[in-house]
């Protein structure tokens, strides 16, 4: 069984500054929150600069502890505006359709953040319904998936009723996660039946509003902002590299033994020093980078019905079972035989 290559994992300050801005208008000030994930508040003046996934997941966190409010991915995606999208949002308005529109998305998803997978693929027929797509979204941290996933998908129909000015709901929506006690916020914001405990993330339409043409259409204005997407998007691989270097030798040093950061700079030719600069940099410690290596190593690990909670917690280098449990239960809030038994219900 292969094992799922590293990931990146950042998000864009742009996208960090709508939870910040949502989470103001509930009281809650951003630089107490900053200031816990040792960000400093310039940051947010940074718009291009990036953050570790994991930190921003941390002030998503945070967010859900202060503000007691249960549904809040789903509010920070009914409250979505272009800007936090960065370029990729104003791409996306000087479309022509919305389909040339999904396509930019899922090109540049990278320039927002790494949180997870883009897809459009084809629904199979069913007989009486016209032909529908699902646009879906695979989360690649085993935390707050709840949050990420209804964030993600609140804000795609946010962000499609702005661009398209159709106030069309999808015809289905499914998520991964288990439904919560109270679904009322979801039925309000989609307004169309919604399924729980599936196997993806995704909203379904029919397939013919991928030719509904977007009223902000400017193909000058698109021909200039793919230029500095690509531009951005190279940038963004090659600042990248390290983090992605660093995952993938940490990945296959966990089943040798305990790992460090002095181990892990020699890996990569740099001093320990050098090396938590440039960790520091990405607003990342080296236990968030050994956390963000672990996530879905375990989350692949956890599909394999051949593999024992034992096994797992030796191939990612934790001291017992106990301790590999307790790690899963702080990321995802649920038991790893938990979350393998909904993955054998599916």
């Amino acid at each position: 069984m292969n094992s799922p290559k590293a990931q990146a994992g950042s998000v864009s300050v742009a996208y960090l500054q709508g939870l910040l801005d949502y989470l103001a208008r509930q009281g809650i000030e951003a630089a107490p929150l900053l200031a816990q994930v040792q960000l400093p508040a310039g940051i947010l003046a940074q718009r291009e600069q990036r953050v570790a996934a994991s930190t921003y997941l941390q002030l998503l966190e945070l967010g859900l502890a202060r503000s007691g409010d249960c549904d809040l991915g789903l509010h920070l995606g009914e409250a979505v505006r272009p800007g936090y999208y960065g370029v990729l949002g104003y791409l996306i308005m000087s479309c022509p359709t919305l389909a040339d529109a999904l396509h930019r998305q899922a090109r540049y998803a990278e320039l927002v953040g790494s949180l997870g997978r883009v897809e459009l693929s084809d629904e199979p027929l069913q007989a009486g319904l016209e032909p529908q797509v699902a646009h879906s979204w695979q989360p690649l941290s085993a935390q707050l998936q709840r949050h990420t996933s209804e964030e993600t998908l609140a804000a795609w129909v946010t962000f499609g009723h702005w661009i398209s000015g159709l106030d069309l709901a999808p015809t289905l929506v499914r998520f991964q996660h288990p439904q919560p006690a109270d679904i009322s916020e979801h039925q309000r914001i989609f307004r169309c039946p919604i399924v729980f405990a599936q196997t993806d993330n995704a909203l379904v339409y029919p397939k013919r509003l991928l030719s509904a043409p977007l009223g902000q259409a400017d193909a000058q204005m698109r021909l200039m902002l793919d230029a500095y997407a690509d531009r951005q998007l190279a940038e963004l691989k090659q600042g990248d590299s390290l983090l992605i270097r660093a995952r993938e030798l940490l990945a296959a040093q966990l089943a040798a033994g305990p790992v460090n950061l002095p181990a892990l700079a020699a890996a990569l030719a740099l001093s320990p020093r050098t090396l938590q600069r440039r960790l520091g940099e990405a607003g990342l410690s080296f236990s968030q980078l050994l956390d963000e290596t672990r996530q879905p190593l375990v989350l692949h690990y956890l599909r394999d019905p051949a593999l024992e909670l034992a096994d797992i917690a030796f191939l990612l280098g934790f001291s017992e079972a106990g301790s590999l449990a307790r790690a899963f239960r702080r990321w995802t809030g649920q038991s790893p035989g938990d979350y393998r038994r909904s993955l054998l219900a599916d």
